[in-house]
């Protein structure tokens, strides 16, 4: 018989992957060798640089590189990261700025600018509340997640946005976004969970959308779209040896998916103490799935998000969906 086939796989341990990360889940004939991490951009370099075969890879980057030819990895229609974000804009206080709108014109800063979360962010500001994207000032503390091994091909918004970076200290991305907030070099920031601790401690910034939570509520009734961050991304010489194996991870996580759901609902928590009642709230929003797989599910939250991409540059073409993930895949659903 056979040795199974050992998978490179990186993943956070997001609840609805667990059972994957514990062994509990997996596919006959292969062996994941899995590095669970916390450091997203290291995640994404280490797809990049093929240290590993299947991955969870920002979409905004998936893209960029597909769209120039330049991706060596191809997408399968899971979702593990989905999340709203008018929560993680941030404004200095003595800016004026109590509304969206009132950024247009403004100097308005990112962590990166082929980022996923700053791509919906910037995408919402210019689509959802008339902030100029050729009259505002944008700022980036870096262009890609890997900027170190690879800098891209050259970004050229076709929005009229003019790209600049910042420049002051600190010893990360993090740290110079973070930092150019709190000096005044930006009056706004968008940042991602990593960043909240910080920029909430400090007493001169605060949330653009004082109730983000019901913003984003009424933000999905509206266009019922709850963000996708990232995707699963495999990389194609693992694929051509193995064609069964796109539709194989797509199954193997829709069966993780829904065993999640079933134990975040039967198992007490150690953080809420009322965990399902916030569930019940959801599902009074939601009406059904907002973390289904498969592209026609996803449509339109991708549509959304590949005009985002177009208009800010990200893609270095016009781009069709299909094009980024396997052909296997693309008529999968749950």
């Amino acid at each position: 018989m056979a040795p199974p086939t050992k998978i490179r796989l990186a993943s956070r341990a997001y609840d609805g992957v667990l059972p994957i990360l514990r062994g509990q889940m997996q596919i006959p004939g292969f062996e994941f060798d899995i590095t669970e991490t916390e450091d997203v951009p290291g995640m994404f370099a280490g797809m990049y640089k093929g240290l590993y075969d299947v991955s969870e890879m920002s979409l905004g980057e998936l893209i960029s590189y597909t769209s120039r030819g330049k991706a060596e990895f191809v997408a399968i229609p899971v979702f593990p990261s989905r999340m709203f974000r008018h929560g993680f804009i941030f404004c200095r206080k003595d800016s004026g700025i109590t509304l969206p709108a009132q950024l247009s014109g403004r100097r308005i800063g990112f962590l990166r600018w082929v980022q996923t979360a700053a791509i919906w962010m910037r995408g919402m500001l210019v689509d959802e509340y008339g902030v100029s994207a050729k009259d505002s000032e944008w700022y980036v503390a870096s262009m890609h997640h890997w900027d170190d091994h690879d800098p891209g091909a050259t970004v050229v918004p076709r929005d009229g946005s003019a790209i600049r970076m910042i420049e002051n200290r600190g010893k990360n991305t993090s740290e110079r976004a973070c930092f150019a907030l709190f000096d005044g070099q930006v009056d706004a920031l968008g940042v991602t969970e990593s960043q909240l601790p910080t920029l909430l401690a400090n007493p001169n910034v605060k949330r653009l959308f004082e109730n983000p939570r019901e913003v984003e509520a009424s933000y999905f009734r509206s266009c019922k779209i709850l963000p996708i961050m990232h995707v699963l991304a495999v990389q194609k010489p693992l694929i051509d040896r193995h064609p069964e194996l796109p539709a194989q991870l797509f199954r193997l996580y829709s069966d993780a998916k829904r065993w999640a759901q079933r134990w975040r609902q039967a198992i007490p928590s150690l953080v809420e103490a009322w965990p399902n009642h916030y569930l019940d709230d959801e599902r009074e929003i939601f009406h059904s799935d907002p973390w289904a797989y498969g592209l026609e599910a996803n449509r339109h939250v991708l549509e959304k998000f590949f005009a985002y991409c177009h208009d800010q540059g990200i893609s270095g073409r016009a781009i069709a969906i299909e094009e980024i993930f396997h052909p296997s895949t693309l008529k999968l659903s749950e």
